[in-house]
């Protein structure tokens, strides 16, 4: 393992460079430029192309073509890069294909962190109501332990992976360990790098054909996005990763992630030095979100819940709620452009909750 003291957008492109990765095509957007600058000076580590394009379009269209023929391919951006590749980000979940993209979010008009991607991330990745698999680190470590093998996962689930950062985790810095190098590997689930050209003719699952005379195109187009949204069903048993918290004996849960849940840790830490029993609930993947371990406080006892995001509307908050026992009650603090949870405030108002509930 090499140990470095490095900024975290810095650390997360070596971290993919090190994960093996073939390509990285980008266009540098404020808060997330770093790993730009970086990977220009690193790929050539690994014999690996860098491109800067001309648009965030073009970028995500060269990841969307890296994808189809099984080569491993990573870009970088923040919200507004991020909406303008929302069409390849569509067509690559439909045609199974995968690439990651590093989003360093940010607020509206500036370049301090937000959270308000999430539902860009969670609930429709594109047009035609398409999903991804979804990740959020709250320490550079865990991105870095993320970010090594997304790529890995996105060619095993066959779809875009999306490391939803912030302003903050990205521009700060903190001490991280590395693996070691490994090399790219290529798909052999893909459309090979010939076209059409030896792909076995009943392989429909990123080129959805009728498969009979008696089968439609839109009914094949049926089946695949059908098949589609099954496989990712089961990502809510086989792929959700969260963190529990001093959950042991509490009656009270914050459900946070990110960095706004790294901020959390201290008032969890207040609150226990005043007696009380609270502890904190953290998805790591938010795209399959954790909903039958939300689903499950009931069971535990839980008394009551308090979301912490930086959004505005809260978007964790209605996840949280739609699959919370309606008998817990549930209440959110949040901040937004550009400022970040405060730990005295969400004690607060955890305080006012157990109040409520008492």
């Amino acid at each position: 393992m090499t140990k470095a003291f490095m900024k975290g957008n810095e650390a997360v492109a070596e971290a993919v460079i090190r994960g093996g990765v073939d390509l990285f095509a980008g266009y540098p957007i404020t808060p997330s430029s770093e790993m730009l600058e970086y990977a220009s000076d690193h790929m050539c580590d690994i014999d690996a192309e860098f491109i800067q394009v001309e648009s965030e379009l073009a970028a995500s269209t060269m990841l969307s073509a890296a994808g189809l023929i099984g080569r491993r391919a990573f870009t970088t951006t923040s919200g507004p890069g991020l909406a303008l590749m929302t069409e390849n980000l569509s067509n690559m979940i439909l045609a199974r294909t995968t690439a990651l993209f590093v989003v360093v979010q940010r607020a509206a008009n500036n370049i301090t962190p937000e959270q308000a991607d999430y539902n860009y991330a969670t609930k429709g990745l594109g047009h035609n109501g398409q999903r991804g698999y979804a990740i959020a680190p709250s320490t550079l470590q865990e991105a870095v332990d993320l970010a090594y093998t997304a790529l890995d996962k996105g060619q095993e689930l066959e779809c875009p992976v999306l490391l939803m950062m912030d302003g903050m985790l990205g521009q700060m810095e903190e001490p991280v360990e590395f693996p070691p190098y490994k090399p790219s590997k290529i798909s052999g689930k893909l459309i090979p790098p010939t076209g059409c050209k030896g792909r076995a003719k009943e392989d429909s699952r990123s080129m959805p054909r009728p498969l009979s005379m008696n089968e439609t195109l839109e009914d094949a187009l049926e089946r695949h996005r059908s098949d589609l949204y099954l496989e990712q069903l089961k990502w809510l048993d086989e792929e959700v990763m969260y963190e529990e918290y001093m959950m042991e004996d509490a009656e009270y849960i914050i459900v946070s992630y990110g960095s706004s849940a790294r901020i959390c840790r201290d008032t969890i830490k207040m609150l226990r030095a005043k007696g009380y029993p609270v502890g904190m609930f953290r998805p790591i993947t938010i795209c399959p979100f954790p909903e039958k371990q939300i689903a499950g406080f009931k069971d535990r006892g839980i008394k009551g819940v308090l979301t912490v995001e930086m959004a505005m509307p809260p978007m964790l908050h209605y996840d949280v709620r739609l699959h919370l026992d309606q008998n817990i009650p549930c209440r959110f603090y949040n901040r937004c452009g550009g400022n970040t949870v405060d730990e005295n405030e969400a004690a607060e108002a955890m305080e006012t909750l157990i109040k409520e509930v008492q």
